[in-house]
């Protein structure tokens, strides 16, 4: 058992009356080992890198200290009767990996620094959001900033808040920020920040990354490994081996006959939780899940609702579950196994928290079992194989069922016209229908109208037709048209019209008497 320095009182800090009645009205009675050794030290100025688990009051650690520091130099300046600085300029910069964590560290800055007056200016901001009302928040600048990096480029590349004043940076859970994309950005933003500032590092994991970072731009770190202080671990860790298509069935298992108060379930995969949060709801368990694919507002209310004890069961990716900080949380469940190593470590030390016990089980299949080995060597535990009775998993691996897709039936093209030829079709035969009912409605028009000669063209149209259905196709040819003679091409008689039918009227010449 290695020896536990002795802890200091909250008073021997030299902290304002008005911090340590916020510290005494959160229930805090003694700093945590990683607050006792990192507050001197921030408070003298010394960078700091300090290894230590989520929960273990880190964030007390840094947050306690800066608002001190912010208080003295705003009450130095009205001492000195100096304006306080009213541009865009940033105090404290802090950046977090997830907008879960950026909200519950700003959140531990307003419960602590409830009594400072004049008031400590303390925003968050991250993506997933519209950066306009943030922007406007940013107006005057901020006391404290806490930020994910994309969001913080933004708002720079806009003019939102400048960043050459600065006079601390914190990087909290810096082993996740110096992955991937994070890295390239916390390089354009270290760029961005003056010399002389202080730096503070928090982190559970001592990757290689994270050397190179610190020889780069920290100087003369203070180094506090709060797990090199005790030998006791409140976690219990198990292993459960299990076929890969029961595994939905043994978590439910697990959740109905175990009477945790509440169950924080991790998945490698956004879709993960999805699917299995459905699969537990037709297995009778109620659970909620939580990771970067949702909307902001949907991530902060299954937050909420778990933080509170309103849900049980929580279902949350790596990333996700950065932010997730419950005190008394008795068990985590690895549903599927994390990529790196360092990531176990940041699931389970959500449990087992503040000297509370807390269990972690894995829920390992064949597909898993050297991929846990590899873990299990990175963290240098050893952990013995269980089965629960009926979900036992089989000496081997057993198939996954390949599912056939049935082949289509090929397309007949020619039985069947495309949707242009079918188009073309279609307004031919309207065209043709239309032209026939044109056709036809003139020549009833034209057989109504009364003949000179006293038959009406609607018999002359009946005869001509009847005739041309009676004559061969061979006598369709109309004959030759004959001279007219002077009877025909003389003008015809005057037509009394009073009646209906034509009368020819005689010639009136004089001399003639009517008899």
């Amino acid at each position: 058992m290695k020896n536990t320095p002795a802890k200091a009182d909250f008073k021997s800090f030299t902290l304002s009356p008005s911090i340590y009645s916020a510290i005494q009205e959160a229930g805090f009675k003694e700093p945590t080992d990683v607050q006792n050794d990192s507050i001197p030290a921030i408070l003298n100025g010394k960078d700091v890198l300090a290894r230590a688990e989520t929960g273990s009051g880190k964030t007390a650690a840094f947050v306690l200290p800066l608002l001190e520091k912010i208080l003295r130099q705003k009450a130095a300046k009205i001492a000195k009767k100096q304006r306080l600085d009213k541009s865009n300029v940033v105090g404290v910069l802090i950046l977090v990996p997830t907008r879960e964590l950026a909200i519950q560290i700003r959140e531990e800055f307003e419960r602590f620094a409830i009594n400072i007056e004049p008031k400590v200016k303390c925003l968050s901001v991250f993506g997933g959001v519209k950066i306009n009302p943030q922007m406007i928040a940013l107006r005057g600048g901020a006391d404290v900033l806490v930020s994910t990096p994309g969001r913080l480029l933004d708002l720079e590349k806009n003019n939102a808040i400048l960043l050459h004043q600065a006079k601390t940076l914190v990087i909290d859970e810096v082993d996740r920020l110096m992955k991937g994309d994070f890295a390239e950005e916390i390089d354009q933003i270290m760029a961005k920040l003056p010399a002389g500032r202080q730096n503070l590092m928090f982190t559970a994991t001592f990757p290689p990354s994270i050397r190179k970072l610190v020889r780069r731009i920290m100087n003369e770190p203070e180094i506090i490994n709060v797990d090199d202080l005790y030998d006791d671990v409140n976690t219990e860790q198990r292993v459960i081996t299990v076929n890969h298509s029961r595994k939905p069935e043994l978590l439910a298992h697990l959740l109905k006959t175990n009477d945790w108060k509440q169950v924080l379930v991790f998945c490698s995969a956004k879709r993960s939780c999805d699917n299995l949060v459905m699969k537990l709801e037709k297995l009778g368990v109620d659970a909620s899940a939580m990771h970067g694919n949702q909307h902001q507002y949907a991530r902060a209310g299954a937050l909420r609702d778990f933080k509170a004890g309103t849900s049980r069961v929580l279902i949350a990716t790596d990333v996700a579950g950065r932010g997730i900080d419950i005190e008394e949380l008795p068990c985590v469940i690895n549903y599927e196994l994390p990529r790196s190593p360092n990531d176990y470590t940041h699931r389970i030390g959500r449990t087992g928290r503040a000297g509370e016990d807390g269990m972690a089980i894995s829920l390992i299949s064949h597909d898993e079992y050297q991929h846990f080995s590899v873990i299990e060597k990175r963290n240098g535990i050893r952990l013995e194989r269980e089965q629960i009775e009926g979900f036992e998993a089989d000496a081997t691996a057993p198939q996954i069922p390949v599912s056939v897709k049935k082949k289509k039936k090929p397309k007949n093209k020619k039985n069947k016209l495309s949707k242009k030829a079918r188009l073309k079709t279609s307004g031919n035969k309207t065209d043709t229908a239309k032209s026939e009912s044109k056709s036809m409605s003139s020549d009833n028009k034209q057989a109504e109208k009364p003949s000179l000669y006293g038959k009406t063209k609607n018999t002359d149209v009946a005869d001509t037709k009847a005739k041309s259905v009676d004559k061969p196709a061979s006598a369709a040819k109309k004959p030759a048209a004959k001279p007219k003679t002077e009877k025909e091409t003389a003008k015809p008689e005057k037509v009394d019209g009073s009646s209906l039918y034509t009368r020819v009227l005689p010639k009136n010449n004089k001399g003639d008497s009517d008899e």
